[in-house]
């Protein structure tokens, strides 16, 4: 009844669906696995942004331990202030909020700690910027919230890894003294600042004066284009990698189903081929 199958032409529809059934599975198991990180660096990522913020001192010490710097993603910090370099300053491009176009302001951070007689560096991203801003970037650094900022004896926020190239996306010029990147990479922030910075950098909650109070940074921020934003917590969803998941292993369910009926079609079609021959 099957002897068709055995056919040289068959034979390469068999390796076609059979590597077609794998390609999906492979996929659908990959999309599961994706979505498994995401949770649990949810879960991470959550709990650590609910645990006590770490001082400079503690913050210190663990970005000197290589094997801990993963593991302080998300964290809370209190840092205090020595100084903040404005002429290091470096824009991030292409940094959307609520919709709109902008890039993201670093600056370099002078920070003091109890450990050390010098002051430390760390890259902090104060917030965000309207592309009106951005686009002027020598105003950039000369707008009020600088001076805001600048009479904050604390500055506290999350800690976040240095962001690489991957193997797709802008690349940055590696030599010279550069205004804008395309990401926050430390690394090459630090090769143009006179502070050594540390291996992190952290994103801005909220600042206070050495007395204690507040500083409103990005406060009613509702359409002036100067006004600098603080950043939004991370958006801690499941993303697209279940649905993924299922929209995969469903392609499996029907190429194995639908070829096995294509078979099934042709070798009854076969069989009363053979019966009217008879």
């Amino acid at each position: 009844m099957y002897r068709f199958a055995r056919r040289p032409i068959w034979l390469v529809g068999h390796a076609l669906a059979g590597g077609l059934l794998a390609v999906f599975l492979v996929a659908g198991f990959w999309q599961l696995s994706r979505h498994g990180e995401v949770r649990d660096r949810n879960a991470a990522a959550a709990e650590r942004m609910s645990m006590r913020p770490l001082d400079a001192d503690r913050f210190l010490k663990a970005v000197t331990d290589a094997g801990l710097t993963d593991s302080l993603e998300y964290r809370m910090v209190t840092l205090p202030v020595e100084r903040l370099d404005w002429e290091d300053s470096v824009l991030i491009r292409n940094r959307s909020f609520d919709g709109q176009a902008g890039c993201h302001l670093a600056v370099p951070v002078a920070i003091a700690s109890s450990d050390s007689a010098e002051p430390r560096g760390a890259l902090v991203v104060a917030g965000w910027l309207h592309q009106a801003m951005c686009d002027d970037q020598p105003d950039a650094r000369s707008r009020p919230y600088r001076t805001e900022l600048d009479g904050a004896g604390h500055l506290e926020g999350r800690v976040r890894r240095s962001q690489q190239r991957g193997l797709l996306g802008p690349a940055d010029p590696a030599e010279g003294r550069l205004a804008s990147l395309a990401r926050t990479d430390v690394e090459r922030i630090d090769q143009q600042t006179a502070l050594s910075l540390v291996p992190v950098y952290v994103e801005l909650t909220g600042a206070a004066t050495a007395d204690g109070s507040a500083v409103l940074v990005g406060a009613d921020a509702t359409s002036d284009a100067a006004t600098l934003r603080v950043l939004p917590p991370p958006e801690l969803d499941a993303g697209p990698h279940l649905g993924y998941t299922i929209q995969w292993f469903s392609f499996a369910v029907i190429a194995a189903v639908g070829y096995t009926l294509v078979l099934r079609h042709q070798a009854r079609k076969g069989e009363s081929e053979q019966i009217a021959d008879d």
